[in-house]
């Protein structure tokens, strides 16, 4: 009986070096490829990671309209001042405000207006972007009221450092008779229109800009 245990216990001590002796080896044969993943890491340059590309987009106004060649003070009166950034991906904009007119003709009272806007931007290649969404707006001052839905767009093209194109474009959904005091109030209705911009510096450039309202 005695004999038969030390043999049990010697196949046992045999069966544990073999394992460990196993699992020995079998780090040591992964450390060679951990190490080479780590010198691989280390070699790749940083411009390997790939970079989203950047948008060639114009500043919209607050219901992602392309912004007017002139401004007049109830423009500002609506939507307030407004320099909109598009970022990749979705924006959103609400806005609500208060104003009243002052002189002979003017509504008497305040007016108030809600607005509304999202606008989906991506791009399309390195030098061209696209953006598009719908808008809303919503206006009542001294008994009249003025409601608007619609859609905008606006393509953006980067030539180089120096010079951008735009076409852009918006179409009105309610197409609502207009009060006069409120036709310089917004960029209503249909537009279609380009322009192309010369960037001097990052603060100053020049803007050409033609298109056709309806």
């Amino acid at each position: 009986m005695k004999h038969l245990m030390r043999i049990f216990a010697l196949a046992i001590a045999l069966m544990t070096g073999l394992t460990a002796g196993a699992q020995e080896a079998e780090l040591t044969a992964r450390a060679p490829e951990a190490e080479l993943t780590t010198r691989a890491q280390d070699i790749l340059p940083p411009d390997s990671v790939m970079q989203p590309a950047p948008l060639h987009l114009p500043e919209l106004n607050s219901l992602g309209q392309m912004r007017p060649i002139s401004r007049w003070p109830m423009y500002y009166g609506m939507t307030g001042f407004h320099n909109w950034q598009l970022h990749q991906g979705m924006n959103l904009s609400l806005g609500a405000s208060v104003f009243a007119g002052f002189g002979k003709h003017a509504p008497s009272g305040a007016g108030f207006a809600q607005s509304g806007s999202g606008m989906y931007a991506w791009p399309l290649t390195d030098k061209l972007s696209l953006a598009a969404g719908v808008y809303f707006l919503n206006a009542n001052w001294g008994g009249m009221n003025l409601r608007d839905v619609g859609l905008s767009a606006v393509l953006g093209y980067r030539f180089n450092e120096r010079w951008e194109g735009y076409v852009y474009g918006q179409k009105s959904l309610m197409r609502t008779k207009v009060p006069w005091y409120f036709y310089d109030a917004q960029e209503l209705g249909d537009r279609i229109g380009a322009a192309i911009r010369y960037n001097f510096s990052p603060a100053f450039s020049v803007q050409l800009s033609v298109e056709e309202r309806r």
